[in-house]
Parts: C-alpha cells; sequence; structure tokens
C-alpha cells in the first residue's frame, strides 16, 4: 500500500522538502565549485604562492566575521520577533546598514595592521600588500550588506533568492580564477584572483538587493531608533569576543606564520580545503533550521529542536572521520603529490574541524536566540587559558603541534557555547 511522506511525519511535506532541496542543490553546487577552485589553486601554487594564498585567505575569514558578527547578535534576535512584517524588517535592515560602516572601519584598522605584519614576514612588496589589503576591504563590504538581507529573507522564508545570490558570486569567481590559471602569468595571479573576488562579492549583492526590493526591503523605511538601541547594546556587549574570537580562530595561521615554515604554513591552507565537507551541512543549518529555530519561543520545543541538532552534528562528525581513517591517501592524492605524506596531519585536521563544526551550529543557535550569557565575561578568559596551555604543552614550530593546540583550544571553547546553550533553555 502506497503511503504519502505526509502520514510519516508533517516534516515531510512537499511544502518542508523543497527549501531543503534548494540549499542542498546549489550548496553542493556552490562548494563545488569552491572545492574545484581550491585544488586547482593547490595544485597549480608553489608553496610559497600557497602559503601567501592562505595568509589572505586568513584575513579575510577575520575581517566578515569581525565586520558583522557583534551586530547580527542582536540583528537576529530582533528579525526573529519581527520577521513577517516587511516594513519592520526594512527598518531593521536600514538601521543595521546605518551602523555597519564604522564597525566596517575598526575591523579594517586592527587586521589590516595584522595582516601587514605577516605579509611583511613572508617577504611581500609594500604595493603588494596594500594591493591585497584594498582588495579585501572591498570583498568585505558588499559581503556584510548581503549577509542583512539574505538573513532578513531566510526568516521570511525566501530561500531561493539567497542561494541563488550565494550561486552568482560562486560561478563568477570560479569562471575568471579558471581563466586566470589559464591564460595569465603566474606571477600575477594571486592579485587577480582577489580582484576576481571582489567583483563577485559585488555583483551577489547586486542580485541580492533587486530580488530585496522586490520583496519590500528596499530603502524607503526610515532607521529605528529603537532597533538601532538594541544593535548598539549588543555591539558593545559582545564586540570585544567578536575581535578576539576572529583572531582566535586564526591563531594557528599566525603561530606558522610566525615561527614555523612556508611549508607548514601551505600545508595547513591545503588540509583546511577539507573543512568544505561540513560547509554544506552548515549552509543547510543556517539557512532552514536557524531561522526556524529563531521564530520559536516554545520552551519544550526548542529544547527538542536543540538536542535534534546537536545529535545530528555528532553522526556527521563520526562519518567524516571515520572516512579519513579508512581513505586517508585518498583525500591526499586530490591535494597532489606535495602533500602526500601528511595522513596523521589530515587527521588531526578533521578533528579540529568536526569541533570547530559543532562550535559552529550551537553558536548559531546561541545568536539566534541572544544566548550569550557566560561569553562576554569568560569568552577571552578560557580562550587565552587554552591557547596558552597548547602553546605550553605543543611544539607550535610543527604542523602537528599547532593542531594538536587547534583542538584543546576548540574543546574548551566548546564547552562554553554549550553552557550558554544551557542556560537559555532553561530560561525558554
Amino acid at each position: 500500500m502506497r503511503i504519502a511522506l505526509e502520514q510519516i511525519s508533517p516534516y515531510f511535506t512537499k511544502a518542508a522538502l523543497k527549501p531543503i532541496g534548494q540549499v542542498l542543490g546549489s550548496q553542493m553546487i556552490g562548494k563545488a565549485l569552491g572545492f574545484a577552485i581550491s585544488i586547482l589553486l593547490v595544485r597549480e601554487l608553489s608553496k610559497e604562492d600557497y602559503a601567501i594564498y592562505t595568509v589572505l585567505l586568513t584575513i579575510q575569514g577575520m575581517l566578515l566575521p569581525l565586520s558583522n558578527s557583534a551586530i547580527f547578535i542582536g540583528f537576529k534576535k530582533i528579525g526573529g520577533e519581527i520577521w513577517n512584517d516587511t516594513l519592520k524588517m526594512s527598518s531593521l535592515i536600514k538601521t543595521a546598514n546605518h551602523i555597519a560602516p564604522l564597525i566596517i572601519g575598526l575591523a579594517f584598522l586592527l587586521v589590516g595592521g595584522y595582516a601587514a605584519y605577516i605579509l611583511f614576514e613572508q617577504d611581500l612588496e609594500l604595493s603588494r600588500i596594500i594591493w591585497f589589503l584594498l582588495c579585501l576591504l572591498f570583498i568585505v563590504i558588499p559581503e556584510v550588506q548581503t549577509a542583512f538581507l539574505r538573513t532578513a529573507m531566510l526568516l521570511q522564508k525566501e530561500i531561493a533568492p539567497v542561494q541563488i545570490s550565494e550561486l552568482v558570486g560562486h560561478v563568477v569567481r570560479f569562471v575568471g580564477i579558471v581563466g586566470v590559471l589559464l591564460f595569465l602569468n603566474l606571477d600575477y595571479v594571486i592579485a587577480v584572483i582577489f580582484l576576481i573576488t571582489s567583483l563577485s562579492a559585488w555583483l551577489s549583492y547586486a542580485y541580492v538587493k533587486r530580488k530585496g526590493d522586490q520583496l519590500g526591503l528596499g530603502e524607503t523605511s526610515q532607521i529605528d531608533p529603537d532597533y538601532k538601541s538594541v544593535l548598539v547594546h549588543y555591539i558593545r556587549l559582545n564586540w570585544h569576543n567578536s575581535a578576539f574570537f576572529a583572531f582566535k580562530g586564526q591563531i594557528s595561521i599566525f603561530l606558522l606564520g610566525i615561527f614555523g615554515t612556508t611549508e607548514s604554513l601551505a600545508e595547513i591552507g591545503a588540509l583546511a580545503r577539507f573543512s568544505l565537507i561540513f560547509t554544506v551541512i552548515s549552509a543547510l543549518f543556517r539557512s532552514i533550521y536557524a531561522p526556524a529555530f529563531a521564530r520559536t519561543n516554545n520552551g519544550s520545543r526548542l529544547k527538542k529542536m536543540f538536542i535534534a541538532a546537536v545529535l545530528a552534528s555528532l553522526v556527521i562528525c563520526g562519518i567524516v572521520i571515520l572516512a579519513v581513517v579508512l581513505f586517508p591517501q585518498l583525500f591526499l592524492w586530490i591535494l597532489g603529490s606535495g602533500y602526500e605524506d601528511l595522513s596523521f596531519e589530515l587527521f588531526l585536521m578533521i578533528i579540529g574541524g568536526s569541533i570547530g563544526f559543532l562550535i559552529g551550529i550551537i553558536h548559531n543557535v546561541n545568536l539566534n536566540k541572544g544566548w550569550i550569557k557566560f561569553t562576554p565575561m569568560l569568552e577571552i578568559p578560557t580562550d587565552v587559558g587554552g591557547i596558552l596551555l597548547g602553546i605550553f604543552l605543543f611544539d607550535i614550530t610543527t604542523l602537528s603541534g599547532v593542531l594538536y593546540m587547534g583542538i584543546l583550544s576548540g574543546g574548551i571553547n566548546l564547552l562554553l557555547y554549550i553552557s550558554n546553550s544551557v542556560a537559555g533553555l532553561r530560561e525558554a
């Protein structure tokens, strides 16, 4: 007898499965393009050039969360309450965009000095350093504005425009970089790659902005002083943690950039490409699960949703770790012959990546509900303590030592975020 999916569970309706299919489909395409770019660059660039590329990716990875994470705590908290009112959501977006330039400027001042120092350590000329920093700035500006619009659309269940906007950026970047590798002198590849990345970010923003205007999320509304007050409150409460988190998240690159070798810097950058394994599931969570969590106000249901998210994440991590243990050479073959002796380091990288994946899932849940009870006071001391303990216990001049340190520090960080969740669920 034929049984409809809806009879098994209300979650298996066509309406529920459609957005999941949209996110999975677009994310798989986007991440496949991103992974293809990464592998092409690992194979085509020398270890010296790939070390520089790794540093620049690290700096970009610091700038974006530092530019928007403190704002996004308040943005998501307010958005979860007004998600079904387009006029109020439009006002929230305009208020956030009014504040964002100051935060981006502060982030760039902080990260720019750090970036210049690390790049000087890699013997780059001043003119190239300035070019790279300008490209990174013009990548972050549209990405922050795009993030506000995407978050608002996801809260309003407008998933397709978000996924298409991401695909626009991925496709433009893929086509541009493949063209560069085929036709351009390799001496200029890295500089042009970041110019292409900047262009793809602006095109993605242009698309999502047009769709936002069609949905009524344009610039016709006014800045709301109450929203501004909440956003500023969360910025003051958590910006120092966001700043520390941005630097702490890249501590491995920093330590190898200062104390390690260029070869180790390239190796950690190459192995980190496998973190893309987790990004499809993370994107599915951010696009569908997290907005649903933000809209939920029933305490019992929140607890069930939280437990389900954690259990599913643990299963995913277990599968990935098992695959790496059983088939390490298959993963390393993808990177090329220069990285074939890194089986143990790959295992450590995936362990650290799994912890980072769990942190990302739980932290995203916390941000959507404003659950940051312990982080304002405890995040920096516990993180510093974990890093210092790792530096004391492990040889940070080696790749494996830095990876061990990252696992230890990440584990401590994970416990803190779980504590935030437990406290939030008790009050829900």
